[in-house]
């Protein structure tokens, strides 16, 4: 657990290292809000939030990005979060990762943004169908892959304003880390990019 927490606060350390380095131009950085409820359904099920369980436990976090390569469309960076899980107890989280953005669709004023955050999550304790998932293994899971596959929406008007949609995904990676599908939120936000 020490660790996983050292090479994740590492990892959170490198995004305001990077700061520093040369950047890819304007709105290269972005700070970001987000909640939502989580989900009783695995990951791949997640994927179509007009159908899942939803839990009575819900995600609410805040993060930050900055992009640090850009060839074209294509846009790779860090990003950082802390996040609250609560309702029939509570539990923080804390992930890191690098994220990948592709700026191609657009549809006169109005441009859709689909980008992928891959790192580690940290979390205080399990929550929901994460916790019998994690006792069904008889172990704990307080560090795991994070996936953040995300759609972004924004237009011309307000370049600097983006709104998305995004799965907020802890899981053992196929069994890398741990047999378990941990927790999936499925989270709205609202992204300043500066």
């Amino acid at each position: 657990m020490k660790r996983a927490l050292f090479l994740l606060s590492t990892l959170l350390c490198g995004v305001s290292v990077a700061t520093a380095q040369d950047s890819t131009g304007a709105n290269d950085q972005n700070v970001f809000v987000m909640g939502g409820p989580l989900t009783r359904d695995y990951f791949s099920d997640a994927l179509t939030p007009w159908d899942n369980v939803y839990e009575s436990n819900f995600f609410a976090g805040f993060g930050y990005q900055q992009f640090l390569y850009q060839y074209g469309v294509f846009h790779l960076g860090l990003e950082g979060g802390l996040g609250i899980r609560a309702g029939e107890s509570a539990s923080l989280e804390l992930w890191g990762g690098a994220v990948a953005r592709l700026e191609v669709f657009k549809m006169g004023g109005l441009n859709i943004t689909p980008s992928l955050t891959a790192g580690l999550s940290v979390v205080t304790d399990t929550i929901g169908v994460e916790t019998e998932r994690a006792a069904a293994i008889n172990r704990a899971v307080p560090v795991l892959y994070y996936l953040g596959p995300e759609i972004a929406v924004s237009h011309d008007a307000l370049p600097d304003y983006e709104g998305f949609v995004r799965i907020q995904h802890r899981s053992g990676g196929f069994g890398t880390i741990a047999e378990i599908d941990g927790s999936n939120a499925v989270a709205v936000g609202l992204r300043y990019k500066f």
